[in-house]
């Protein structure tokens, strides 16, 4: 809802022209990020049990960025481009300005929302279908 609000808040007029505006977005990503961080809760964690579900996060994330590296140089896409959408895949939409910001081009934060919101969506669409098969599988 919140990437809702700013790709139309954007379209007025007054917002575009706001030379400040990067920036507030920019802190208000440092503080999301950091209630985010401050959330975590390491004595819940276990570290035991919870090695292989580390193992498949790793192997998940590292073969999605290879996937996503090997079409991004077969469709002949830039550098910029693949890596704002990895960010915007694999973390989320709220982290694309912070890293648009490091590369020095805002002219990705666009495609790295637009990205991310349709990831959500067919990763939502695509877990509720799994989940269905799952539970009829399982009867």
């Amino acid at each position: 809802m919140l990437t809702s609000l700013g790709i139309t808040a954007s379209f007025i007029p007054l917002v575009r022209k706001w030379e400040h505006g990067f920036d507030a977005g920019m802190y208000l990503v440092y503080i999301f990020s950091i209630v985010v961080a401050s959330m975590a809760d390491f004595s819940t964690f276990d570290f035991s049990g919870g090695i292989y579900l580390l193992l498949y996060f790793i192997f998940t994330i590292f073969t999605s960025f290879l996937v996503q590296a090997l079409l991004s140089k077969i469709f002949r896409i830039d550098a910029d481009t693949m890596v704002i959408s990895s960010v915007a895949l694999i973390n989320s939409p709220p982290f694309v300005p912070v890293v648009a910001a490091a590369l020095k081009n805002r002219d990705v934060i666009i495609t790295g929302l637009g990205v991310g919101i349709v990831g959500y969506a067919i990763g939502n669409y695509l877990g509720l279908l799994i989940y269905q098969l799952l539970k009829s599988l399982s009867l």
